[in-house]
């Protein structure tokens, strides 16, 4: 038996040293989660955070032109692709408007859109007289909208849709929004009109972009191996995909897969201790670890020694720690699966520039399959920015995707817009050929511009091009907990998290406990 000094004065050190091994744990926690921000005491949208693995593919401004004419420049098999219909005429020419003003006038892409319904002679007409580039107009086949027809005769589908909207689910009760959901996570690229490109560039009715993007996005993302890029990164809301991750784990299990490092972007890991499965069910947090070790140590003491110990001399405190640990319960985490939980970060999939066969094919496709037979894009609303994220944290790294954070674009109430970059700004040039097509808008442009918008100012660590950005704040300032995720997992010096060794330390404990 080791050498024990006296009554309870090793114990009593010995927590001492766990307590404040775990209050400077949890301080440093608290300052590796900030030290971007705390660094500068400044909101994302004020910093510079290009790195190694993700920078800006051209900050501020260059001649659309000189740059198409560079050796070595391909033009890419890429289109814009829009889901619309007849009634969102009007939205739809108020997004065109944007792309062709701030892009495509010089670049040309041309336009797919898709329908479950065939598109109006009018609704043709104005949108080929919006632009020079060619346009294709697409119907959804009945097995590319529809749920399948055993579905829809079930009792609980429409039970399920109705439900989610008495109890207040955003769309939950609109069918049509689920339709839509389901046909952008599987059926989307696999339509004959979008699967014959190799890129993609999804936008929406009604959305604007506020930065001339002077370069070639498809061009840059291929010939710097990325695959898939966004602008928007935000949370979802739990009640759209309670089981989501569930399956969505279920996968993973059952098919083996090994998932990327962008996989870290989407979940809260609570597998924080290697070695010792027990532990990794008592402690959810790295802090909590060497204290449930410690008492580990201090119990098997008191086991040690209670034979040879008189009843007054027990150490009480021991005992009720011993009593404490025998009663209570593994603490509970609801949606803790596989010590992972999915902390509802998610690409927002209205707009994402990527490759088609990212979806189309291999794990996202049995991926898409497994979600499908779940039932859950219908009984939950699970929307297909979730599910493209998921998917793409599987199969990617984080140096496969790219945020275009030089790229200024709103959707809804949100919306992104960078500082310009300083001495990176050049006066705008239209494509002459645009003169008609622009004539009234450009007026009723300007008058907007001047409500409620204001050019960007020039910053050192800004990325845009002739921005004119709305008076609102920034999407990585009001999603900082999932900006704060991206940048540290693409910053260069990142250190990727590693479980404690368990045995490792209960060993050291054990040593520096009976050490006199």
């Amino acid at each position: 038996m080791r050498a024990w000094t006296s009554k309870a004065a090793r114990p009593k050190r010995a927590r001492k040293r766990g307590l404040f091994v775990c209050l400077a744990l949890a301080i440093w926690g608290l300052f590796h989660v900030s030290k971007l921000r705390s660094s500068r005491d400044e909101p994302f949208s004020k910093m510079g955070i290009n790195s190694r693995r993700d920078h800006t593919f051209s900050a501020g401004c260059l001649d659309p032109y000189a740059y198409q004419e560079q050796p070595g420049y391909q033009r890419q098999n890429a289109t814009f692709v829009m889901l619309t219909r007849n009634q969102e005429l009007s939205g739809v020419l108020s997004s065109m408007y944007s792309v062709e003003r701030h892009f495509n006038q010089w670049f040309q892409y041309p336009y797919v859109f898709l329908n479950d319904e065939e598109f109006s002679e009018e609704f043709i007409a104005q949108v080929r007289a919006a632009t020079h580039a060619d346009v294709e107009f697409g119907v959804l086949s009945e097995l590319e909208w529809e749920f399948p027809t055993e579905v829809r005769e079930q009792l609980v589908f429409k039970h399920s849709i109705e439900d989610q909207g008495d109890r207040g689910i955003m769309y939950g009760n609109m069918e049509s929004y689920h339709k839509m959901c389901r046909f952008y996570s599987g059926a989307f690229f696999k339509h004959p009109l979008v699967s014959r490109h190799e890129w993609y560039w999804r936008i929406e009715p009604d959305v604007e972009f506020f930065c001339d993007v002077t370069y070639d996005p498809f061009w840059e993302m291929q010939r710097r191996g990325k695959k898939y890029g966004f602008t928007v990164l935000i949370k979802e809301l739990y009640w759209t995909v309670p089981n989501l991750f569930r399956y969505t784990r279920s996968f993973i299990r059952q098919n083996k897969v090994k998932v990327g490092d962008l996989w870290d972007l989407f979940v809260d890991n609570y597998n924080v201790a290697a070695g010792d499965e027990l532990l990794n069910k008592l402690a959810n947090h790295e802090w909590e670890v060497e204290r449930e070790l410690m008492d580990r140590v201090e119990i098997e003491h008191l086991l040690e020694t209670s034979q040879y110990t008189s009843a007054e001399d027990v150490d009480e405190e021991l005992v009720r720690t011993l009593v404490s640990r025998a009663k209570r319960k593994p603490p509970v985490i609801e949606d803790k699966f596989d010590n992972e939980e999915y902390n509802l970060c998610h690409f927002w999939s209205n707009f994402e520039i990527a490759r088609v066969d990212l979806f189309s094919t291999g794990l996202y496709a049995s991926y898409f399959e497994f979600l499908e037979q779940s039932g859950g894009f219908w009984a939950e609303r699970w929307g297909d920015a979730p599910v493209h994220s998921l998917g793409l944290g599987m199969m990617l790294d984080a140096r496969d995707v790219h945020y275009f954070r030089d790229i200024g674009y709103q959707h809804s109430t949100l919306a992104h817009c960078p500082a310009n970059k300083r001495g990176g700004q050049l006066p705008y040039v239209e494509n002459p050929d645009y003169a008609t097509i622009f004539g009234k808008k450009r007026s009723a442009y300007a008058r907007l511009g001047r409500l409620g918008r204001a050019r960007s100012s020039e910053q050192t660590y800004g990325t845009g091009c002739r921005c004119v950005c709305p008076r609102k704040r920034d999407i990585e300032d009001t999603s900082a907990t999932c900006f704060g995720g991206w940048y540290e997992l693409t910053r260069d010096d990142r250190v990727a998290r590693t479980p404690v060794d368990a045995p490792a330390l209960l060993h050291e404990l054990r040593g520096d406990f009976y050490s006199t």
